[in-house]
């Protein structure tokens, strides 16, 4: 397998690993704009010491405009990705960001010139074609739209799809880390913020375990404090991997690889978490996957 595959691989299996603690933050007393921003945070703080160790160069325009960009694209996104992970299930949710490659098919093209080849729509189009039937599945037969954070989750593939292009751009003006460090800054400062100003940490957030003031004191807090730990450390992990699999070939083949982490969070959310199994969910993931497949084929043909 190729370099920028394995990196990608690392990428998706550090993000299921992720998206596990966040998910528990967010079912145990932390909104999604608490969680998001200070997991934001928390990445941007591991990685100044690795920067101030390594010194990457800089263009400092290009850099400030891909940030600027990416912090009114990817400050939507995240929050609405830490909705999605709260109010649906992983097994159901997690897919739908397979339709990111769908977008970026049309971005990569025209921000980066990265035109895909036939047997990347192909790999792109069953991708969209699992997200699609995952929706069908015998426990919503209401519609994949109505099911509990689906509609955050489609907004957020949307978003992504636009930001990964950015993310190309940022990575090769500012190096790996250091736009990682730049993204999660100006992400999840805003998110934080407005998280300490509306209160978030004071308000009384439906959860067995009370009063939210509570969340980070006893062993339980404790616990809290150590799972954000492991969400800002095993982003910074990921999303390095993630950049520097850009350096190396097209946008699109990172991300449809990078979205394997979707069929990873299924099977836990039905084996592990017992999420219910709906006859099309897993089949719906593989589809997906065998897409990703493709794509890592046209990558190397």
């Amino acid at each position: 397998m190729p370099l920028w595959s394995l990196l990608a691989l690392g990428a998706a299996a550090c993000t299921t690993a992720a998206d596990l603690q966040l998910r528990s933050l967010l079912r145990h007393g932390l909104t999604a704009r608490l969680a998001m921003g200070a997991s934001c945070c928390i990445t941007t703080l591991l990685a100044v010491p690795l920067i101030l160790l390594l010194r990457p160069a800089i263009q400092p325009g290009a850099l400030l405009t891909a940030l600027a960009a990416t912090a009114l694209i990817n400050g939507v996104a995240f929050w609405s990705y830490g909705r999605a992970l709260a109010r649906g299930e992983l097994s159901l949710v997690l897919p739908l960001i397979n339709l990111s490659p769908l977008v970026l098919l049309l971005s990569g093209w025209l921000v980066l010139g990265e035109r895909p080849s036939g047997l990347v729509v192909a790999g792109v189009a069953l991708l969209v074609g699992g997200a699609i039937l995952l929706g069908r599945s015998d426990a919503l037969s209401r519609g994949l739209l109505r099911a509990p954070g689906a509609r955050a989750m489609l907004l957020t593939a949307v978003l992504w799809g636009i930001g990964a292009s950015i993310d190309k751009l940022g990575v090769q003006a500012g190096g790996s880390l250091l736009w990682v460090a730049g993204l999660n800054l100006v992400v999840g400062t805003p998110l934080l913020l407005g998280a300490l100003a509306a209160g978030d940490p004071h308000q009384l957030i439906a959860s067995p375990e009370g009063p939210a003031r509570e969340l980070f004191a006893g062993p339980e807090g404790r616990r809290r404090l150590q799972q954000l730990l492991a969400v800002g450390l095993l982003a910074l992990v990921g999303t390095a991997l993630q950049m520097e699999a850009l350096r190396l070939t097209a946008v699109v083949h990172v991300v449809a690889i990078k979205r394997l982490s979707t069929l990873f969070g299924s099977v836990i959310g039905v084996l592990w978490l017992g999420e219910y199994s709906g006859s099309l969910r897993l089949p719906a993931a593989a589809l997906m996957s065998g897409g990703a497949v493709l794509v890592l084929l046209a990558a190397r043909s």
